[in-house]
């Protein structure tokens, strides 16, 4: 069984992960763009807790089911009147359908 770590002072530069700031930090986790200090808290937090380590199981089974799925896609009309409509109101102001620019009071 791990120690667990003793207190630490207020000028170290140690990063520590509760186990809702690992649920809110799982995907960056999982794609892998964490800094690497928080990664390391993180590596150090699945070491003590069970419960994170099977949501993070669970986490990555799910993705994995989910990338097994067909993606979907609009049919080509739709597609079309909505790049319109984007185009429309992304106009230059002064030009047609574009919406005019908004001026500070």
């Amino acid at each position: 069984m791990a120690e667990v770590p003793g207190p630490r002072s207020p000028g170290d530069d140690v990063v520590t992960v509760a186990c809702r700031e690992f649920v809110e930090l799982v995907t960056e986790h999982m794609e892998g763009t964490l800094p690497d200090r928080v990664e390391r808290a993180i590596a150090a937090h699945l070491e003590l807790c069970e419960p994170c380590v099977v949501y993070l199981e669970q986490m990555r089974t799910t993705a994995a089911a989910l990338r097994g799925l067909p993606t979907p896609t609009l049919p080509d009309a739709a597609r079309q009147r909505l790049l319109d409509v984007f185009s429309t109101v992304h106009e230059p102001a002064g030009q047609k359908g574009g919406m005019p620019e908004r001026r500070a009071p």
